[in-house]
């Protein structure tokens, strides 16, 4: 622990677990303490307390403030383009025009919930273009959410770093991307950024959006950081936004499996999805 910083009690631990699952559905079990420790340090420093407990006082009387710097500080904007391709990749001609039949106008719609600095939603984009051939831009929509604002600016921005682009080969990169700058940053085609759509949003709190939207629903990644009450309120989440048939797809090391009568298991092109199930 960096001088001038208490080490992280194990009752403070619990008093940020209450107070990060209420708002985010995050938890921090005991053996990833010191973990929550190193992501909170920069705004203890920031804020000039010494103690966590002392900030755990700050946020109960200056949340609102403080709201976007903790988001930041305590949720995984780790990503980038073509994560998990396998999942991408069933988004084929086939899988898209099934969707499209069942669907309510002959439209398909799209969610990545978590979408960080934009990665996912813009390779689903870019799967989409690619590969379905005849499919106009007026065929589909893909909505985006993050309660990370700041991040969700980056994805508007649509400029990366080679961190988030180290799956893409040359003639990808040449082909989706143009160089900006001479800091070794690239700008995503507009061709590839049309028809996306970012909004702020908390994965447990969707409320705001209709439900029996979307046709799929990308969430990767993202649960398993959830308490299993924040987990059990977003399976219900994204039934409710997902038609019947519409199709769930989690990161690999994520499963609902057991936890929900809502989705069904479903093995699509060499990966696992989740189908939401018939009222």
């Amino acid at each position: 622990m960096a001088q001038g910083i208490t080490p992280l009690t194990l009752e403070e631990l619990a008093l940020y677990n209450e107070l990060l699952s209420s708002r985010f559905g995050l938890v921090f079990p005991e053996h990833k303490r010191e973990i929550l420790e190193s992501r909170l340090e920069p705004r203890l420093r920031a804020r000039h307390v010494h103690r966590y407990i002392d900030y755990y006082l700050l946020l109960q009387y200056d949340l609102e403030r403080e709201i976007d710097p903790l988001t930041r500080a305590v949720t995984n904007n780790e990503s980038y383009f073509f994560r998990e391709a396998a999942q991408l990749e069933a988004l084929q001609s086939r899988l898209v025009a099934e969707l499209m039949a069942d669907g309510a106008d002959g439209k398909l719609r799209l969610l990545s919930a978590g979408c960080a600095a934009g990665e996912e939603p813009y390779s689903i984009n870019i799967q989409v273009r690619t590969t379905c051939l005849g499919l106009q831009s007026r065929d589909f929509e893909i909505d985006a959410v993050d309660i990370d604002s700041e991040r969700l600016e980056m994805a508007r921005q649509a400029v990366y770093r080679p961190n988030s682009l180290r799956t893409l080969n040359a003639d990808q990169l040449a082909r989706f991307f143009v160089p900006k700058g001479a800091g070794g940053e690239y700008e995503l085609r507009r061709t590839f950024r049309s028809g996306v759509r970012f909004d702020r949003g908390n994965i447990i709190d969707l409320s705001d959006r209709p439900a029996r939207t979307y046709d799929v629903i990308f969430c990767r990644n993202v649960l398993i950081y959830f308490a299993e009450p924040a987990l059990k309120v977003a399976i219900e989440n994204f039934a409710r936004l997902l038609r019947p048939g519409g199709l769930l797809f989690l990161g690999h090391s994520e499963s609902i499996i057991g936890l929900t009568r809502l989705f069904q298991v479903e093995r699509i092109e060499g990966c696992i999805a989740y189908r939401r199930a018939g009222d």
